[in-house]
């Protein structure tokens, strides 16, 4: 069984390493790296959720077509995208998966009207701050948050420009896992309900918006319960 994974802004290959540990070997992780990051750090970053879509579509319809029994995994950032490449699967006739497990994410429907990507940099980074996930390293050192910055910024004005239009619903299951500390309307996360005509299942967890951190093992439990 594969999990096909996406990142959360400014993420990268290893950003579910955490999670490894406590999968069992018959569960393997193959996480895709947008541009700019990891092995691809070279390349541009990419502005917009459908130049993301186009770009990773490319390198994983491959390992799509090979695998006959797999999920879709992503966090935050990462969860849209495996959402929009759910419709892509469904939309091109591909073998779907198993299901598609997000974290992190409320629905897809909800425009978001803050716009930190335009922030300046120092009003930028206390709000990724707030958020969670940032390494103590890089919240110290000003010139790894100079290096990581543009990369992040990309990756947040894709998410913050990006209107979601998608009518057909996928036939999916999906569970939808989310910190506790998120919750500020219960319609937030229930809302993702309207995504598929098949069940949705809620797993709400304590913490902030990168609870997944903290919960590695019930995280993992979950994909190994379900798969």
């Amino acid at each position: 069984m594969t999990i096909i994974a996406f990142p959360y802004a400014g993420g990268n290959r290893y950003s579910y390493d955490f999670l490894k540990p406590y999968l069992n070997g018959d569960i393997e992780i193959e996480v895709f790296e947008n541009r700019g990051r990891g092995k691809r750090i070279l390349e541009e970053p990419l502005e917009s959720v459908d130049a993301i879509i186009e770009d990773l579509w490319i390198s994983m319809t491959p390992l799509i077509r090979k695998k006959k029994t797999y999920c879709l995994y992503g966090h935050s950032m990462g969860a849209l995208i495996a959402l929009l490449v759910c419709h892509k699967i469904q939309e091109n006739g591909l073998d779907k998966p198993m299901r598609l497990v997000v974290s992190g994410k409320k629905s897809p429907r909800l425009q978001e009207e803050k716009k930190i990507w335009k922030y300046p940099s120092q009003e930028f980074w206390e709000e990724l701050i707030l958020l969670g996930g940032i390494h103590k390293e890089i919240e110290d050192e000003i010139q790894l948050r100079d290096f990581f910055e543009p990369i992040i910024k990309a990756d947040i004005k894709a998410i913050e420009e990006y209107s979601f239009t998608k009518s057909k619903q996928l036939d999916i299951p999906i569970d939808v896992l989310y910190g506790d500390e998120e919750l500020e309307n219960e319609n937030d996360f229930l809302d993702w309900n309207k995504e598929t005509t098949n069940i949705v299942n809620f797993y709400p967890f304590t913490g902030n918006h990168f609870f997944i951190n903290g919960h590695a093992q019930s995280v993992a439990n979950h994909f190994i319960r379900k798969l």
